[in-house]
């Protein structure tokens, strides 16, 4: 009798000891090898937080991409910066064309512009605008010089390709005043084709 109560004693401890290592091993979760999945990659649009900032590209102007008003299009430096509710740009071209005749003056044609615009939709990775340029083309042959003024209010819809670069495409009204007929307006747009990039160092 006294041999069965020292064998339960001597048991007991091991048996509660036993319990408790496996009721603490059932509560610890087993660690985990595996890294935690990385984060969706986004292309945020300028309207998010602060804004893409200063960003440089080329464009062209819609009253420029038009032959009918004798201005000829050619392409021009876009000086972007964006502040996130809104993007104000401004447009610097020249454009020097040889003289049609032998002994003859060269066409040299400047182009200044500047232009804001209203962010009314943000997406990820585009927005869409509203707002106007107005630009100035300047056009000298010799001693005779011409000036065009151009207003053209309409939309702006941009997409960010990546981070810093984004494609944009602009429609509307392009009012053309000072040429020889007087003022003329027509329907014109920017296709995305012919340019109209910026990008922006952030």
């Amino acid at each position: 009798m006294n041999g069965t109560k020292k064998l339960i004693m001597t048991l007991l401890p091991v048996v509660v000891l036993g319990l408790g290592t496996t009721a603490q091993a059932q509560e610890t979760p087993p660690p985990s090898d595996a890294p935690p999945p990385p984060p969706p990659t986004t292309h945020r649009s300028s309207s998010s937080g602060d804004g893409a900032g200063l960003g440089f590209g080329a464009t062209y102007t819609l009253s420029g991409v038009s032959p009918l008003l004798g201005i000829g299009g050619f392409p021009a430096l876009n000086v972007v910066y964006d502040m996130g509710l809104f993007h104000v740009e401004g447009m610097l071209g020249f454009n020097s064309d040889p003289p049609g005749a032998p002994g003859g003056d060269r066409t040299n044609t400047w182009l200044f512009g500047a232009g804001g615009w209203y962010h009314l939709h943000k997406g990820a990775s585009s927005d869409l605008s509203a707002g106007g340029v107005v630009a100035i083309n300047y056009q000298s042959q010799g001693p005779v010089s011409d000036t065009l003024t151009a207003i053209e209010p309409g939309i702006y819809a941009r997409a960010f390709v990546t981070p810093n670069f984004a494609v944009f495409f602009r429609g509307g009204l392009a009012f053309v005043l000072g040429n020889d007929n007087g003022a003329s307006y027509f329907l014109g747009g920017q296709p995305l084709l012919g340019g109209g990039f910026t990008y922006f160092l952030r």
